[in-house]
């Protein structure tokens, strides 16, 4: 280096760090350097993911490079959930932005491997004014007639074909940045991105553009021009259906017989034996001018001598989406040569339509898990374990969670294996199509076997490492939507939810587990907020839950000031508090409270004291609210022996635990174990409440529902008609209970008669329930299934699609994907979509579904059996 400029010393030090830059690049960059404003000085801002505080000079915040304003600095402060495609109203969130980081790793390396292809050559179409030639023909001549010249272009235009079938959609970010990258890059006169579809039941269709399914198709021919300056590159995970069945192959021959054709492969060259598309190494031998088509190269093994192997069809170069792979592949384009890479072959022409196999049968969850883990790569296997403790999944989500998993080793690769693996399916749109990111889970029962395998305490560590991602995100990167957990906001947290990032709020510092000091007490002394408070105690007795909140918070502040965090009355209000939060709209937040409490009730009461059984009994109530009935009914099982242990048989917080098994049984779907629940429960409420109480009356009613449901529509309707009078004579006339005996005797009362009895009589109760019940009680739900049901029967099946599509976008609020009742409303949404006319989006809705019943529920259940004889029916024309 002796000798050397100062620009060629600095020249050589940023290519030893990775950007090398040609000599017109450098001295552009320090002509820009010289120009740039200063940075701002570092100020004191307490932030520590130092974002940008409010304006002061009047005018609205940048917009972020992203395409989004930076998230505010609110989004820091409480739980932050994943923002999935399917968010509705409600009170328990606000919309919020975090960061997300780059889909496409090494962009300008990217970028820089393209700089074989910036040739310009004269253009064939444009033409410019000579000025010397001008100047030299009037010179020459005393003619002033304009010279003209072929204007220079860049030799190739760019074809980006983007495979967007649903594997793809791991991708899609990622396709994004390719485009935005490949259009900037400046090595192209032209780029156009296309769709491939490779799972269409009539082959591979060509659409106008990627993942936009209402795109007008687009023929094959039209991707190469007819000057020969073209290229195509395909992006794809190539295990779409048509790559299988070779039904692609046939589009890659067309392309590369007349342009240079290759795929781009975003998974690692170690998984690529799983997918669909066989390649194999050979040399590739080119020569002449540059952009020659792949017909025109000549192919040869890298190992075995020429005339011992030969080779069908035209090679298709297979790349992985790294800047080493494209350089090579771009240099062998325009200087020729040779090329050692991966190629598929194409077949000569295109084979028929691909049929689909049929659905493989309910796999068991262990055995699906254990070829995972044999096949799967160590990180991948870690990951899924860490992912199962989020809910729900989006890929933006799941990206954060890898970063903080993997500690920054880990590649898009180690999280396509989570998504590829079976272990992980794309959840059902409930509602109309947003621009929110799509909603991913875990297939049922896998969820609970993954997290078997993640200490409690690495489960914790990564959700502290991702709160960390969250609030000093790279300003340089893109946002994306999230929900951060609030007791008066403007959204509902999907049911079932779990958090991804946590942090503190003056709220819920109350509840920080941090306050362990204290000693042992006798008592928590529930209720002394409202004790304490007259105005706390009207806000409670009129149910305003929200204001509540807000005033037990102060009231809480000032008995910590007092009393201290180890007071029996803090306790007792923080166990307050908690509930109130959950009764103003955030289940999540009241279930996550109350479990905080939980170990400090544990140690300070004991394990066995009653005031610990009872805030068990609302970790159970709250995962139930919360939308995970199956934690629910685990919760109340668990407790109902220490409970009666404890406080006895027949105490009436154990009989309540009987009926909240039962209950929780029924809306997991075992509707016989939930009647014998209730049938055991009776006579035990009978003899320690009497048989006027109203816990009695409410135990019949679940018994005359019941009934009904398990197939004895009689029995049922005469359990309903003896139990009118009770009510009546003992509860109010507005009473719910009332309300739902009318109209279940409506219903039962016309199952074996005229359906427009339901509609009749059913229909102008199911706002009174609504209002009577609350937004997430099953109960007006089910009338409003059945009175969509009954609209169908009675010849109106298009009306009976409209309620059933509006009854799924509120069932997807409070029921999560697996859930019983949430399927079999899909079930009769898919079977009435079938008899409106559109039988083909009926049988495929209904074909999806009936794996997913046989996995959940098992092949024998009734809901899985008629789904099958819908199938049957729709298939034999009716």
């Amino acid at each position: 280096m002796t000798g050397a400029r100062p620009l060629e010393l600095l020249q050589q030090a940023l290519a030893a760090a990775g950007a090398d830059l040609t000599a017109r690049e450098l001295a552009e960059a320090v002509w820009l350097a010289g120009r740039l404003p200063p940075r701002p000085a570092p100020t004191d801002d307490p932030d520590p993911g130092g974002r940008p505080g409010p304006r002061t000079d009047g005018r609205p915040p940048a917009t972020h490079p992203g395409g989004h304003a930076p998230p505010p600095p609110s989004s820091q402060g409480s739980d932050v959930y994943a923002a999935a495609g399917d968010v509705a109203d409600g009170a328990a969130a606000l919309p919020v932005l975090v960061p997300d980081g780059r889909a496409l790793p090494a962009g300008p390396a990217l970028a820089r491997s393209l700089r074989p292809l910036r040739q310009r050559v004269p253009s064939r179409r444009g033409f410019e004014l000579d000025e010397r030639a001008t100047a030299d023909l009037a010179a020459d001549t005393g003619i002033l007639d304009p010279v003209l010249r072929p204007r220079p272009e860049r030799r190739f235009e760019l074809a980006l074909v983007v495979d967007d079938g649903l594997s793809m959609h791991l991708w899609q970010e990622l396709s994004s940045e390719l485009r935005t990258l490949l259009g900037r890059s400046g090595a192209f006169r032209r780029m156009r991105s296309y769709g491939l579809d490779s799972r269409h039941p009539d082959g591979p269709r060509l659409r106008a553009r990627p993942f936009a399914p209402a795109a007008p198709v687009v023929p094959s021919g039209a991707l190469c021009p007819a000057d020969g300056r073209g290229l195509v590159l395909v992006l794809s995970d190539t295990v779409g259906a048509h790559w299988r069945g070779g039904g692609v192959g046939g589009l890659l021959g067309g392309w590369a017989r007349r342009c240079p054709t290759a795929v781009l492969q975003p998974l690692p060259q170690r998984l690529w034996p799983g997918t669909g598309l066989r390649t194999e190494p050979k040399t590739l031998r080119a020569g002449g001018r540059p952009g020659v088509p792949n017909s025109a190269w000549q192919v040869a093994d890298p190992i075995l001598p020429p005339g011992l192997v030969s080779f069908t069809g035209l090679p298709v170069p297979v790349l992985e989406l790294s800047a080493t792979a494209l350089a090579e592949w771009t240099g062998f384009l325009v200087g020729g040569g040779e090329l050692t890479v991966r190629v598929a072959g194409t077949a000569a022409e295109r084979p028929g339509a691909f049929t689909p196999a049929p659905a493989a049968a309910a796999v068991d969850m262990r055995a699906r898990l254990a070829a995972f883990r044999a096949a799967a790569s160590p990180e991948a296997f870690v990951l899924a374990g860490h992912l199962a403790a989020v809910r729900p999944l989006t890929l933006p989500v799941m990206r954060l969670v890898q970063q903080a998993v993997l500690r920054g080793r880990g590649s898009p690769a180690h999280l396509a294996e989570v998504l590829l693996g079976g272990l992980v399916r794309r959840a059902p749109a409930v509602g109309p199509e947003t621009a929110l990111p799509s909603r991913y889970d875990f297939r049922p029962g896998l969820r609970e076997l993954l997290l078997e395998t993640v200490p409690a305490r690495a489960a914790l560590d990564t959700a502290a490492m991702v709160t960390g991602l969250v609030r000093g995100g790279d300003s340089a990167g893109r946002y994306v939507p999230a929900l951060r957990a609030v007791t008066a906001g403007t959204a509902a947290l999907p049911p079932g939810a779990t958090a991804f990032a946590e942090a503190d709020t003056p709220l819920f510092r109350h509840f920080a587990p941090a306050t362990t000091t204290g000693g042992p007490v006798r008592d928590v002394h529930l209720g002394a907020l409202a004790a304490r408070d007259p105005e706390l105690a009207a806000l409670l007795d009129a149910q305003r839950w929200q204001q509540a909140v807000e005033r037990g918070e102060q009231v809480l502040e000032e008995l910590l000031g007092a009393l201290g965090p180890d007071h029996p009355e803090v306790l007792g209000g923080r166990f307050d508090l908690a509930g109130w939060i959950g009764e103003a709209g955030s289940p999540q937040t009241a279930l996550r409270l109350c479990r905080e409490l939980l170990a400090e009730f544990g140690t300070r009461l004991g394990d066995t004291h009653p005031q610990t059984l009872t805030l068990r009994a609302r970790i159970a109530h709250w995962s139930g609210r919360a939308g995970d009935p199956a934690a629910a009914l685990a919760g109340y099982r668990a407790l109902l022996p220490d409970q009666e242990r404890v406080l006895g048989e027949d105490h009436p917080e154990c009989l309540y635990s009987r009926h909240q098994s039962g209950f929780w049984l029924g809306i997991g779907g075992d509707r016989p174990a939930a009647l014998e629940a209730h049938l055991d429960l009776l006579p035990r409420q009978r003899r320690v409440y009497g048989e006027e109480h109203r816990e009695t009356l409410r135990t019949r009613a679940n018994i005359a529902s019941l009934t009904g449901l398990t197939g004895h529509t009689d029995e049922s309707l005469a359990l309903w008609q003896a139990l009118l009078p009770d009510l009546r004579r003992v509860l109010g006339p507005d009473d719910p209970l009332i309300l739902t005996t009318e109209a279940e005797i409506a219903y039962w009362g016309s199952v074996n008669g005229d359906p427009a009895d339901v509609l009749r009589l059913v229909s102008p109760l199911i706002p009174r329930l609504a209002a009577a019940f609350g937004p997430h009680h099953p109960t007006p739900y089910g009338f409003r299934l059945r009175v969509a049901q009954a609209t169908g029967e009675l010849g109106d099946p298009a009306g009976a699609v409209a309620l059933l599509r509006e009854l799924l976008a509120d069932l997807g609020r409070w029921l999560t994907p697996e859930d019983p009742v949430f399927l079999g409303a899909r079930a009769d949404h898919a079977y009435w979509t079938a008899l409106a006319g559109d039988v083909a989006t009926g049988l495929r809705q209904l074909r999806d579904l009936l794996p997913e019943l046989e996995g959940i529920l098992g092949t024998d259940h009734p809901d899985t059996r008629r789904v099958g004889e819908s199938i049957a029916y729709l298939q034999n024309g009716n």
